[in-house]
């Protein structure tokens, strides 16, 4: 092998690692757009919604499989191990509380609530910025951009616990107690969401604070 490309070999794989990300950021922003799009129109008959997504928790659980397979093939990483490591987990974590939240309001048959749709709103706008902050990750040049996008997360995970609050007012308000507990549950389930949402947006903003 040659001088030349012995140190290609050992360059940092930035292209597979944030196509990777890129494709779980876009799959993520789908998935949250579905699913505040079902809630729309709720069916409780109907579970195409929670197939849905289904298939998207399978997909995000592929693709971070594939970046775990991915470090540990690759010596040299566009950024260090454990932030990729933590990056992929907190993303699958996401999905995986959408796809939660879903099956327990069928499961639950818990009636339709004008703050799940509201909780879904955030979620969505959650996945959208951090699909944004990702990109403006590469290259490690728009920093500026990256801390907005994380600064938003951060700002839609408050909005998500004053949601929960008011919510669990109102909801114990109605004095019955197997209503409370389904749609507690949910309600959880959702604003968890927006918890994940906010730690992938610290872990952004720890990477970006490591190579600014």
């Amino acid at each position: 092998m040659g001088v030349g490309n012995f140190f290609h070999a050992f360059q940092p794989k930035d292209k597979i690692f944030f196509e990777l990300f890129d494709k779980i950021t876009e799959n993520l922003i789908l998935m949250s757009k579905d699913f505040y799009e079902g809630l729309k129109n709720f069916n409780q008959s109907d579970d195409s919604l929670l197939k849905k997504m289904n298939d998207y928790e399978h997909r995000n659980d592929s693709l971070t499989h594939e970046i775990y397979i991915e470090l540990s093939k690759n010596f040299i990483t566009p950024f260090d191990r454990e932030d990729i490591h933590a990056l992929a987990a907190g993303l699958d974590d996401i999905a995986d509380y959408i796809y939660a939240s879903a099956k327990y309001i069928y499961l639950y048959k818990s009636p339709h609530q004008e703050s799940y749709l509201q909780f879904a709103e955030l979620i969505e706008e959650a996945c959208i910025e951090i699909g944004i902050a990702m990109k403006s990750l590469k290259g490690f040049k728009n920093f500026e951009q990256v801390k907005e996008a994380c600064i938003k997360v951060n700002s839609i995970e408050n909005k998500g616990d004053e949601l929960l609050s008011s919510s669990m007012v109102k909801l114990f308000e109605s004095g019955d107690a197997m209503k409370v507990i389904k749609i507690s549950s949910v309600l959880n389930y959702l604003e968890t969401v927006t918890d994940k949402a906010e730690e992938v947006a610290n872990t952004i903003d720890t990477i970006m604070i490591k190579y600014a």
